[in-house]
């Protein structure tokens, strides 16, 4: 096994499985593991999930084996800490006796943020409700996409980035960050053009994104200019897919819809060009926050025609603005909401309004269950009924904790 900690009050070691093995030293040591047993039982019968799972324990040795919570945090501010042990201690009923940093990790197989080290902490009445919530903000996402059966490649591109001062992150496809100092970045594009064009022209917005992300941190920080620097982007995109379009090749007619949202401790910005979405939902309500850039949708929204009518319309697919693809100056949207006490996003591209009708997206949207269960049901279900083209989504939840 491999040795993670060798210290005074305890050894801590890995197995091949992942597992963690702790094995108590040191003072009271006897008091400590029972202790630490009896939390981590008690917290798996109140559904208690961002802390390790007891596998086994032997009272001769000493030694608990548990799940494995990942690695430090080192990015855990301790007020944010603090925010994750009082939310502990309302939802569970666990006082923690250290809720510093430094029992704060990270697990990328979970997606979130987990608590350890139960050896000294206090058993209460289990809550019957959890209490208000505080003022830190955690974001949680969960992204699918897949290959439209008649396409030889992907032509859908997602992203999700992690800005903090420090440092700029691609993350997993799902996961959860706490907002402030860091920001989350989440895009979805739809590539078109021949041949490889449109796979190329989806990563490189995607790329372009990431490589701006630093610049742009500093800018939707201060919120002063945000939408204008927002704007900005997705027109020097344009011009780069131009450029590398007068090259001719594989290149040539390459063009893309963007939709991003870029997410801080207070405000949910976003940017959109083209025909894929972004949704909203909040307080029991769905509200596409994007237009999409296509003459036939804009007669459906104003009630000219049926949604029937649209979706059956012979230039649905014809779009009025997009990334490249035409020299004239795109015109991208921007904006931005205020972020209230909990709301859920879902960026998609058009293979999800391909295959389900508007009423079906909200429905989907709005069924109480994980946001892994919400992205699967909708990527699916609208694969299901319609697997021609490129079918992409993401959904997040942002929350105060």
């Amino acid at each position: 096994m491999k040795e993670l900690k060798d210290g005074i009050r305890s050894l801590v070691r890995i197995d091949f499985k992942g597992h963690v093995h702790k094995q108590f030293r040191g003072t009271d040591r006897e008091k400590r593991f029972k202790n630490e047993v009896k939390v981590l039982k008690i917290l798996e019968d109140r559904g208690c999930e961002n802390v390790p799972r007891l596998l086994d324990h032997d009272p001769e040795t000493l030694t608990l084996v548990t799940t494995n919570c990942g690695a430090p945090a080192p990015l855990v501010t301790a007020e944010k800490a603090t925010a994750l042990f009082n939310e502990l201690e309302k939802l569970y009923g666990v006082r923690h006796d250290d809720p510093e940093p430094r029992n704060v990790t990270y697990s990328a197989q979970l997606g979130r943020f987990c608590l350890i080290d139960f050896e000294l902490s206090d058993v209460l009445p289990e809550p019957v409700k959890p209490s208000s919530q505080g003022k830190v903000l955690r974001a949680t996402w969960s992204a699918l996409s897949l290959q439209g059966k008649y396409h030889a490649a992907n032509d859908d591109a997602f992203l999700a980035l992690t800005v903090n001062p420090e440092k700029t992150l691609h993350l997993e496809d799902s996961g959860e960050i706490l907002l402030d100092p860091s920001h989350l970045v989440l895009a979805v594009s739809d590539g078109m053009g021949g041949k490889n064009a449109g796979e190329f022209a989806s990563r490189l917005l995607m790329s372009r994104i990431h490589r701006e992300a630093d610049r742009l941190y500093t800018i939707l920080t201060a919120k002063e200019e945000a939408e204008e620097a927002l704007d900005q982007l997705l027109r020097n995109a344009h011009h780069d897919l131009m450029d590398l379009a007068k090259k001719g090749g594989n290149a040539e007619g390459m063009g893309a819809t963007l939709t991003m949202t870029w997410i801080t401790h207070e405000r949910l910005y976003w940017a959109h060009i083209g025909d894929s979405r972004l949704y909203l939902v909040k307080n029991g309500s769905v509200e596409q926050l994007t237009k999409d850039d296509c003459i036939a949708w804009h007669q459906w929204n104003r009630g000219m025609i049926t949604e029937y009518s649209y979706r059956n319309h012979p230039r649905k697919s014809v779009l009025s603005d997009v990334l490249g693809g035409s020299p004239h100056e795109p015109s991208p949207q921007v904006g931005f909401v205020e972020l209230e006490e909990t709301q859920e996003i879902m960026l998609c591209t058009d293979g999800v309004m391909d295959g389900l009708w508007e009423k079906s997206i909200r429905e989907e949207l709005l069924e109480d269950r994980s946001l892994a269960d919400t992205a699967k049901a909708l990527c699916s279900r609208a694969y299901e009924n319609d697997d021609r083209d490129d079918t992409t989504l993401i959904v997040a939840k942002i929350s105060r904790i």
